[in-house]
């Protein structure tokens, strides 16, 4: 019984570490506070869910909802470096958008997958539990060596001081605006594929499944950076899943002990204010190691 939790617990944690990185990217490398990823985990999801009950197969869903997040996300670019809109109303109105479209996608507020066959639920139903964990664990390997090595080319270096001092970065004649561009569409193509995983693994969509995911993976990225002080690139793309890990852990036990559903909103609060404040008091008591990454958001 508890082992079958722990596995439970598991494969959803690195199918939503997918989100979390995301967001880490976002945040901490791009230095750009997206809301987009709620959106695009949405639209990724309503569009898995159309394409595999119109019988198409489960790797050109996945390709489908990486692409759609991936505009949505550099649309947030263009609102933000073409119409000069701040950061957080860019992705906020991106946002509201995508919950639009992905109602018109769908053509209702949820769409069951139970009895449609994907390469998720087909593992799930052979048996062994062993088998889901390994490729939950092998995809969200997967999307990290990817994030990990995009980062350490020139392009991903040009992101990463585009989010360290974007204005230093213009004073050598590079402009923000492509790298806002490919980094948020990056972002939110792995919210897309995040979206699409989670959808198959649950077995349906909802419109309102995305809804406070980017909170969750701002508070999982905090308990992540709480325990893994990232000092290098390879960290700083760890420390979300590390986090999320942690998170999923806490609530399923809370769940376990009697809290209701309806306070796992107050409870990620909590959890994230614990984290920040061991953090804080950890670099003001203890030894203060460097960190990098964009600190200020």
């Amino acid at each position: 019984m508890i082992i079958n939790a722990v596995d439970t617990t598991l494969q959803i944690a690195f199918l939503y570490a997918i989100q979390a990185i995301a967001v880490a990217v976002a945040f901490r490398v791009i230095g750009f506070p997206d809301l987009t990823p709620d959106g695009s985990f949405t639209l990724g999801a309503s569009v898995t869910g159309v394409l595999l009950l119109s019988g198409f197969p489960s790797w050109l869903a996945m390709a489908v909802s990486l692409g759609v997040g991936a505009l949505a996300g550099s649309l947030t670019a263009l609102l933000h470096t073409r119409l000069r809109v701040s950061m957080l109303l860019s992705g906020i109105l991106m946002m509201l958008i995508l919950y639009s479209v992905s109602l018109r996608v769908m053509g209702t507020s949820n769409l069951s997958l139970m009895n449609v066959n994907n390469f998720l639920s087909t593992l799930i139903l052979r048996g062994d539990s062993l088998l889901p964990l390994c490729v939950t664990a092998m995809v969200c390997l997967c999307v990290y060596l990817v994030i990990y090595m995009l980062l350490k080319t020139k392009a991903g270096l040009r992101l990463r001081a585009t989010g360290d001092s974007s204005t230093a970065l213009e004073l050598r004649g590079i402009s923000r605006e492509p790298n806002y561009i490919w980094g948020l569409a990056a972002v939110n193509g792995l919210a897309g594929l995040a979206g699409s995983l989670i959808a198959q693994y649950q077995g349906f969509v909802d419109i309102s499944m995305g809804g406070g995911l980017v909170i969750i993976a701002l508070a999982a990225m905090v308990m992540g950076e709480t325990v893994i002080r990232p000092e290098r690139a390879a960290s700083l793309v760890f420390a979300p899943v590390v986090g999320m890990v942690i998170y999923q852990g806490i609530v399923a036990c809370t769940l376990r002990l009697g809290l209701t559903p309806a306070d796992l909103k107050i409870t990620t609060a909590v959890l994230a204010l614990f984290f920040i404040g061991m953090d804080r008091l950890r670099s003001q008591y203890g030894s203060v190691t460097r960190q990098i990454g964009n600190r200020s958001i």
